[in-house]
């Protein structure tokens, strides 16, 4: 097993951590001076959504909730046993998940391109751009500073409806910079698929930071109207 090498941020680790607060109807993030709406509750709220409230209409309420639960329980343990194997812990307390670890397993190679690892789950906020969230993984990959996001899916994305994943990591990237004065330009997608495909997705932020921001003061404006 790969022994991975953790290299904390001396800035990043000087901040009070934000806490995980429900209010207003929504997740925020509070740093005991202010409150931050999460980035996910944001790009969530803002994004199109017909494609999804189309297929709960075709399925039916109870069955779409079913599914949706499911792949949020699948989601989290695939995170737990990445975050294990990140953290250079035993992953072997997970063997009986199988599905989920069959998918881990699938995602290895793509998590050994992994090193140098700032954090995981790392909660922040920017007050420049009034934002909360907490990134997946903040780390080298193929020995570029990136932000790493793990996601599981029942099947292999179609590249075209992963803008809102690169969204969510570029916000992650402008509140580490905000924080530490550290630039990370690389988004790294790293998607496993129930029937055994990995999905690498690598782009650049700066293609994504003007969109965000504008989704973020549409966000805001309305707030304020309301």
């Amino acid at each position: 097993m790969k022994e991975f090498k953790h290299v904390p941020d001396s800035q990043y680790s000087k901040q009070a951590i934000p806490k995980i607060v429900n209010s207003g109807g929504m997740r925020q993030y509070s740093d005991g001076d202010g409150l931050f709406p999460s980035i996910t509750s944001i790009l969530s709220r803002e994004m199109s959504s017909e494609g999804l409230d189309a297929w709960k209409d075709r399925v039916g309420t109870k069955l779409a909730k079913y599914i949706c639960d499911s792949a949020i329980n699948r989601g989290n343990k695939f995170h737990k046993i990445c975050e294990a194997y990140l953290n250079n812990d035993c992953t072997c307390k997970f063997v009986n998940h199988l599905l989920e670890y069959g998918m881990f397993e699938q995602a290895q190679p793509a998590l050994e391109r992994i090193s140098d690892i700032v954090g995981i789950e790392m909660p922040m906020v920017s007050r420049e751009l009034g934002i909360g969230g907490t990134a997946d993984i903040i780390a080298n990959f193929d020995g570029v500073l990136s932000v790493i996001d793990l996601k599981s899916s029942t099947s292999p994305k179609q590249e075209s409806r992963c803008e809102k994943f690169f969204l969510q990591e570029t916000a992650y990237s402008l509140m580490f910079e905000e924080i530490t004065s550290k630039p990370i330009e690389q988004l790294v997608t790293i998607i496993a698929s129930e029937n055994g495909t990995i999905q690498v997705l690598i782009r650049n932020r700066d293609d994504f930071t003007h969109e965000l921001k504008e989704i973020i003061s549409h966000f805001q404006s309305r707030r304020v109207m309301v």
